[in-house]
């Protein structure tokens, strides 16, 4: 027993992100379906079941395909497929930067699928999408490299060999992540690029049928993505990195419910300024404590 055990151990880091990879797309449908739930009890109405979004997929693989052309249908996979594999590199703890290269990737492919639709609708989405990558994009990758500052490596492993969590050396930089989670989860003030009363869907307004599952799909990968990526601010400790998962998940519902949406420039000027205040600010802290590794 002993001998098979030594004999399968090379495999036990494999295990707990193949099983997450594979549940990735069920906890972020999950939690889409909760986030309706609750936002219909905020507003005193019923909500719809929470298993909801997985009755539109199936709906949707049943409905008939309406393609524009091809190319879009090329981008909108190619969107969903490098929003799994950045998972499945930030599951699997492969390099930070390189995760967070795919994972911007995957919005240029969405933004290219929506150009490609020729519609005035997707055209406006695409132009906001883009906009909004130009906003947090630059935040995202100066939180990357502040975590390299603090571990002294890029690599998902070094957060979890540090010797405090990353919560304690970069407090500013999670409230900065906050920030743009909105943006990210496209909820109010900054569902800009999504506005169903102004744009309807934005860059996926042309997509239909299985194409448009597809695209959703992503969408639950992309879920599961932010909030693991929050997670890596406390790995010391299971039941503190899920709660705070549930603190975003829940901060971005309450701001969603409670704010109205903003224009682009509002955006770009409110998101920009006090996030990078933010992390200037951390960055100083981490400098003055002599935080940084080199």
């Amino acid at each position: 027993m002993m001998e098979t055990t030594t004999q399968f151990s090379w495999a036990y880091p494999y295990i707990l992100p193949t099983i997450l990879l594979i549940l990735s797309p069920i906890i972020g449908g999950l939690l889409i379906g909760i986030d309706r739930k609750l936002t219909a009890r905020l507003q005193n109405r019923r909500g719809p079941p929470i298993v909801q979004p997985f009755y539109d997929m199936l709906k949707l693989f049943g409905k008939e395909d309406k393609i524009v052309n091809r190319s879009y249908l090329v981008f909108g996979s190619a969107y969903s497929s490098t929003v799994v594999l950045s998972t499945a590199l930030l599951l699997f703890q492969y390099d930070l930067l390189v995760v967070t290269f795919v994972f911007g990737l995957s919005f240029i492919f969405l933004v290219l699928a929506g150009y490609s639709a020729r519609s005035q609708f997707s055209f406006v989405g695409a132009t906001r999408e883009l906009m909004q990558m130009m906003t947090y994009e630059p935040i995202l990758l100066l939180i990357v490299f502040m975590i390299r500052l603090v571990t002294g490596s890029f690599e998902v492993e070094a957060i979890f060999d540090a010797s405090q969590p990353l919560l304690f050396t970069l407090p500013l930089a999670f409230l900065a992540l906050l920030v743009i989670l909105p943006i990210k989860f496209r909820k109010s003030p900054f569902d800009i690029s999504t506005a169903h009363s102004e744009i309807a869907q934005g860059p996926t307004i042309e997509f239909a049928g299985k194409y448009l599952a597809i695209v959703e799909t992503g969408h639950f990968f992309e879920m599961f993505f932010v909030l693991w990526f929050i997670g890596l601010f406390y790995v010391q400790s299971w039941p503190i990195r899920i709660g705070l998962m549930v603190f975003a998940f829940l901060f971005s519902l309450v701001v969603d419910n409670a704010t109205a949406r903003l224009r682009v420039d509002q955006m770009l000027k409110q998101v920009y300024i006090v996030g990078m205040i933010l992390l200037i600010i951390n960055l100083a802290y981490i400098i003055v404590t002599g935080s940084w590794i080199v």
